[in-house]
């Protein structure tokens, strides 16, 4: 977008903050060079990216960037031949460590942020590189003595050598013919060589090799005969260390060289999250809301705050500045391209109309650049292919000429560029002139924004611009609040009111003489006076007016924030319906012995059995056994506090109906699919009830429906522990089907997709005989099942299989026997003692 106009509102000082929020030197770099978009997608894009941020660092925390820095020239020396050392590759290897942290955290965001997943997708996975770096080279850049065995093995050598070294020189120290020679009774070192400083005068008297002579020419340092030979195996053992460093280097420089470009592209991305990530906290720290673009609908902001203002008030609490010295940053209310395209903003000096549209400009421009923005919720911004401002100066009488002169160029050039997606901010139209010309000027350029079709504000002192915003349509006024009492501005904008100057009283407060005030105000024309009388006659009228507006569109806001915290109320409704979806369909499938988790009890224990008649289960809870509804098993979900919070939020929605109906509309409609959603979770739970019913009272050769085709078969035997039943079709087919298979509650082959006709089956489907209840035989049976000891085996005639016998109602002619972890109900006829056989 147009530098003239980012140049003028500061947006530098935008970067800078932004830039401020950054965690590596990548990213405030980005961040410094950001500029506004004129690209919807991109522009979207970044929003987008900006909000799923602010969801992450909200409920997660930042993203892990601070072991990023600048490799860019190290990737450059890496190559082969390409000189790199150690502390380049350690800051190359420091740096693709912390890309894969920061690739795993997002990855492992919510799946719900997808654009964030997406930036994932673009960052390398450079492990094996990593590793083989560390293995040669360590944090510091120094290079392992394990990298290699040869370099192991010299090093092994190097410390020996010169620890011998070492002793030799030193040996000198202790001799008190050589300590007479030498200038000081130190040991020095040249070139890797141990060397003692001999008195010039002694020269020659030790004998060796004299590596140089100090500086002042008084001492000569020596590297004594003895270790000349030693200090020369020393120098060749680290002569071959260096070698094998090099050679250490070079291979990590092959295996780097294939991934300079990839490495490259994942700094790029990497920057990108730092500065998506510094939109986030910018946008977090200040309160700041996605702003809504549109291809061209209106600008309307509400509750609009100066970013650099807001910035120079937090530093001022941050520094502990008193409250009452402290900046106030007074909100303003803003629209464009609704009701009507161009504004002329007038009023007082100093009364805040300059720094009204540098906030407009500045937070259009942070929109366009994927920025948040410090406004209220439902801030809206069309799509901008540019926006341009002339920013007026106040200036010396000698100067206004070539003031007036550059101001006339600058909307020549505005005129010639804008376009109807176009904003134009124009600051004191019409001045540094006669007021007569500059009116006439004025008016026409006013004429030509309209003819254009862009939305514009212009700020003005002349009369004749406030008349012109009530003859023409698509035109309003609006005026920055001046406190007529105090003489002093309030800095609130007011729209559809148009202000006066009050220069007049403001010169009358100064001290200017009574006759002279007296004598202005008769200057002043009738045309003057009838105006002014106009402005203050409708004024009232047309506050009012925007009062309404504006409870209505906070009653909207209200209503839609509300609406989304109910949404994700619902949403989290959903994820709960399928974790106990879940969880029920795992309840068929769980055997004695397993761990349990009573909710009721907030304790943990061991499954002993289900009583599915009794919609019960036995838990062993340390070491007692406790009979609790299934229910209690049931993990803690958060169900109960998400219904209650969901019944509060739709009692707050309908209030909502009596200040915005388009809200309460929209609350009936959450309300509705709130119920439904209830309705179906209950309907899950009934089917659960039918289901496990059916599965109780099912025995071998009934018919059962089944959820593969054909639908329905004969009951051949069911494994309750193994959760397994077997099942021969209408055509022969044996089939093994899981229990959670049997009569299916929902879907192409449930009971309801057959209406009347219920259960599956057919005429020559019959169950087995259940055992005589009368007569001699009977009461025989009778005897002997009573016998049994609880504890004991029995043979269950309609299951076809052998159980436990938990105990039996001699009363009732009721058995109670367990198979697996289920206990079933069944009549003391239907039992045989497995002495007797079948």
């Amino acid at each position: 977008m147009d530098t003239f106009t980012l140049d003028k509102i500061e947006f530098d000082e935008v970067r800078r903050i932004l830039a401020g929020f950054c965690r590596c030197s990548l990213g405030k770099e980005l961040a410094r060079q950001l500029g506004p978009s004129d690209e919807a997608g991109s522009v979207r894009l970044h929003l987008g990216q900006t909000t799923q941020m602010v969801d992450a660092v909200r409920d997660v925390g930042l993203a892990p960037l601070g072991g990023v820095t600048d490799i860019r020239e190290s990737l450059v020396r890496v190559v082969p031949g390409g000189g790199a050392d150690g502390e380049d590759f350690a800051a190359v290897a420091s740096t693709l460590e912390t890309t894969g942290l920061v690739k795993d955290y997002l990855t492992e965001l919510p799946e719900s942020l997808d654009l964030l997943h997406g930036l994932a997708r673009e960052i390398g996975d450079f492990a094996e590189e990593v590793a083989a770096i560390r293995k040669v080279v360590e944090s510091d850049g120094t290079i392992r003595d394990d990298a290699s065995p040869r370099l192991a093995r010299l090093r092994r050598e190097i410390t020996a050598t010169a620890e011998s070294v070492r002793k030799l020189i030193y040996g000198y120290l202790r001799q008190p013919a050589v300590r007479k020679l030498l200038q000081d009774a130190t040991v020095t070192m040249h070139d890797d060589r141990y060397v003692l400083p001999v008195r010039v005068d002694n020269r020659g008297r030790l004998p060796g090799v004299v590596h140089r002579v100090s500086g002042s020419g008084a001492t000569v340092f020596v590297e004594p005969s003895a270790c000349v030979e030693v200090n020369n195996h020393l120098a060749d053992l680290r002569d071959d260390e260096r070698a094998e460093i090099i050679r250490l280097l070079n291979e990590l420089s092959l295996l780097l060289v294939g991934q300079v470009e990839a490495i490259g592209e994942t700094l790029v991305t990497i920057a990108q999250v730092d500065l998506v990530s510094a939109k986030a906290q910018y946008a977090y720290q200040f309160n700041m809301v996605c702003p809504t673009m549109t291809e061209a609908g209106p600008l309307e902001f509400t509750r609009a705050r100066h970013p650099l203002l807001i910035d120079q008030a937090h530093r001022q609490l941050r520094d502990g500045v008193a409250e009452e010295d402290r900046m106030t940053v007074v909100p303003i209310d803003v629209r464009l391209g609704s009701d009507f395209d161009v504004l002329v903003v007038t009023g007082s000096n100093t009364g805040g109309k300059t720094v009204t549209l540098k906030t407009v400009a500045l937070l259009a421009a942070m929109a366009h650049c994927g920025m948040h923005i410090p406004a209220a919720v439902g801030a809206t911004v069309p799509l901008l292919t540019d926006i341009l401002i002339d920013i007026g100066d106040e200036q010396s009488l000698e100067q206004s000429l070539s003031t007036f002169g550059a101001h006339v160029k600058r909307l020549r050039y505005i005129l010639a560029k804008a376009d109807p997606r176009t904003l134009v901010l124009l600051d004191e139209l019409g001045a540094g002139t006669d007021p007569d010309e500059g009116g006439a000027i004025g008016q026409a350029v006013l004429d030509e924004l309209r003819k254009i079709g862009c939305m514009a504000m212009v700020t003005t002192h002349l009369s004749v611009l406030k008349a012109y915003a009530f003859n023409h349509d698509r035109v309003d006024n609006a005026s920055v609040a001046f406190d007529a009492e105090t003489l002093s501005p309030t800095y609130h904008l007011h729209i559809g009111t148009p202000g006066e100057s009050h220069a007049i009283a403001v010169a009358a407060h100064l001290g200017l003489p009574g006759n002279v005030v007296a004598a202005a105000r008769g200057h002043l024309t009738n045309q003057g006076l009838q105006f002014s009388e106009a402005i203050r006659a409708t004024g009232q009228a047309r506050k009012t007016a925007e009062a309404a507006r504006a409870e209505a569109h906070a009653a909207r806001q209200a209503a839609d924030a509300k609406e989304k915290t109910f949404q994700r109320k619902t949403e989290q409704l959903d994820r709960l319906g399928e974790d106990i979806k879940g969880w029920l369909a795992q309840l068929a499938e769980m055997s004695p012995g397993d761990d349990v988790y009573v909710s009721s009890m907030n304790r943990p224990g061991k499954l002993v059995r289900l009583e599915l008649h009794k919609q019960l289960a036995v838990v062993d809870v340390d070491n007692r056994q406790i009979e609790i509804p299934l229910g209690a098993l049931m993990p803690a979900l958060g169900q109960d506090g998400v219904r209650q919070q969901l019944a509060a939020m739709r009692t707050s929605l309908l209030d909502q109906r009596r200040s915005s109906q388009q809200a309460a509309k929209r609350a009936d409609d959450l309300a509705t699919d709130y119920n439904r959603r209830l309705a179906e979770l209950q309907k899950r739970y009934d089917a659960f009830d039918a289901w496990s019913a059916q599965v109780i009272s099912a025995s071998p050769g009934d018919a059962v429906t089944i959820d593969l085709a054909p639908g329905s078969g004969r009951l051949l035997s069911m494994d309750l522990p193994a959760g397994k039943a077997r099942v021969r079709t209408a055509g022969g087919e044996e089939l093994s089907l899981p229990i959670k298979s049997l009569f299916p509650q929902h879907g192409k082959f449930s009971q309801q997709s057959k209406g009347k006709g219920g259960r599956h089956r057919t005429a020559e489907d019959r169950p087995l005989r259940h055992g005589k209840a009368k007569g001699k035989s009977a009461n025989s049976h009778r005897t002997a099942v009573l016998a049994v000891t609880p504890g004991e085996d029995v043979f269950v005639v309609p299951f076809n299989r052998s159980c436990t016998l938990v105990r039996i109602d001699a009363d009732k002619d009721l058995a109670i026997v367990q198979t697996g972890a289920f206990e079933l109900q069944v009549a003391i006829s239907d039992i045989k003692p497995t002495k007797g056989g079948k």
